[in-house]
């Protein structure tokens, strides 16, 4: 008697599958819970890329029905589907709905294998389009060993063979992800400080067939010699200096600017800008206010930093355009020849790539290295030593050190930018508030215990209002 295969959509939206799927997707570092809730999963679409011997991969679209009206609520899932028996030796089993297994694709080599070999050959597959830029790449063999680089993201990455790097971009969101248009950029403009982008998967829009693919996936040249920005500054914040990188990391995204800039367009900042800028600033604190109540007692002081933003001289001759848009250390390699910047698919929490890859001031980026920095010296004291309990004398030493990195970054970056860093002052500082301001929330939802570092920095940022505010409220306790 021949077995009927298995139907991988009608698997995945069994209701095992989905209360699995419920109790996995929260242990995801890339998932965001609605409001701390469970989720809802339910599986709205699937692409299967791969048929054989009964099992299927599957790039499955799950939506957390519990975040609806919420943008960001689609996520993007592969998995392998086949017999109970014929999940792979050590596979991550999401579920076992009768006589099925259900696993995660990406920890399945094989089926990792399958996915870079369509790039590398241009395939089409159920709707998904795999394309290998110029001048294309061997894939690896059948047997290639796939590992996570390292410390999770808010995507996932594997490494294949020690040569290949698959970003899988867990959010779907609609249209062409800034990563990939901003990595053929750069490219084509010759940058020195990106890693070779090799290829992509894309699927069908909400248009349909005529309208913009969404991105799904990117592969690139994997480095291996290549070391994290974040872990080199770690290193660096332990030992106690790392201003002689740190200014030649500012000279590097300087360099990029430079090139997103003739690539993309230059666009000077007029009047309405600031307005805009400023409202938008104000929108952010408003919705970040919402989700995260510890904000509220620097609310008055961000609320006129921001609102001054509206009154910049629009002569001072500043402009937009297309930058990295979540740039951190994080976002950073350091090889022999100088500084990379990876990662261009702009903040985790945007909500659709026009908001990400949009045309911005440079000095968006520059607050977000300030703000990495802050982050890299205040790290040792998370956890058991944070920042209430660690001894002022560590507390003090770190701070000293993330403003000696941050200044010889921006030094470095205003002197190959050929700009003047006191002219500047105002409107970065507005950014870098904003940006701690999207960190809090940021944290709220992913990493609860780091939130205390971009709230210390408002602390510090708006002493103050804050005392002021204080000083009110013990007088009104007083006279009641």
């Amino acid at each position: 008697m021949t077995r009927t295969p298995l139907d991988p959509t009608d698997v995945l939206n069994s209701p095992e599958v989905r209360a699995a799927l419920a109790a996995w997707l929260p242990r995801q570092r890339w998932f965001a819970a609605a409001g701390g809730r469970l989720p809802r999963p339910a599986v709205v679409r699937t692409h299967t890329f791969h048929r054989a011997g009964g099992t299927a991969g599957v790039i499955a679209l799950v939506r957390d029905e519990a975040a609806a009206g919420r943008a960001g609520g689609d996520y993007q899932v592969p998995l392998g589907v086949g017999p109970a028996g014929g999940a792979p030796p050590g596979a991550a089993v999401i579920a076992r709905p009768g006589g099925a297994a259900v696993w995660d694709a990406l920890a399945d080599a094989s089926l990792v294998g399958v996915l870079i070999a369509h790039v590398a050959a241009g395939h089409e597959r159920d709707g998904l389009r795999f394309r290998a830029e110029p001048p294309g790449f061997r894939p690896p063999g059948p047997a290639a060993p796939v590992r996570p680089p390292g410390a999770e993201q808010t995507n996932t990455s594997v490494v294949v063979d020690e040569r290949y790097i698959l970003k899988v971009f867990r959010r779907v969101l609609p249209g062409p992800n800034p990563d990939l248009v901003l990595h053929r950029m750069l490219r084509d403009a010759g940058s020195r400080h990106v890693t070779p982008l090799l290829g992509s998967v894309e699927s069908e829009g909400p248009d349909g067939p005529g309208g913009a693919p969404t991105t799904l996936a990117t592969v690139q040249t994997y480095l291996p010699r290549a070391a994290d920005g974040w872990e080199l500054a770690l290193a660096g914040a332990g030992a106690g200096d790392f201003t002689a990188e740190a200014r030649r990391l500012g000279e590097a995204v300087a360099a990029v600017h430079r090139d997103l800039a003739a690539a993309g367009g230059v666009t000077p900042l007029g009047a309405a800008d600031y307005a805009a800028l400023a409202a938008s600033f104000l929108r952010r604190l408003d919705a970040a206010l919402a989700a995260a109540p510890r904000l509220a007692r620097y609310a008055p002081g961000l609320r006129a930093a921001f609102a001054a933003v509206a009154d910049l001289d629009p002569a001072a001759g500043r402009t937009a355009h297309l930058v990295h848009g979540d740039l951190h250390l994080g976002q950073t390699l350091r090889t022999a020849d100088g500084w990379l910047l990876i990662d261009f698919e702009g903040e985790p929490l945007a909500a659709s790539h026009g908001e990400s890859g949009a045309a911005h001031s440079p000095l968006r980026d520059v607050a977000g290295m300030l703000r990495s920095f802050d982050y890299a010296a205040h790290h040792g004291l998370t956890g058991a030593a944070a920042d209430a309990t660690a001894e002022p004398r560590r507390r003090a030493a770190a701070l000293r050190w993330a403003e000696r990195s941050a200044d010889a970054f921006w030094r470095g970056y205003a002197r190959a930018a050929g700009r003047e860093p006191a002219e500047d002052a105002a409107l970065l500082r507005a950014y870098e508030l904003d940006k701690a301001v999207y960190e809090v929330l940021y944290e709220t939802r992913y990493r609860p215990a780091w939130a205390w570092i971009p709230l210390q920095f408002l602390r510090r940022a708006l002493p103050a209002r804050v005392s002021t505010a204080r000083r009110r409220n013990s007088g009104s306790r007083r006279s009641r």
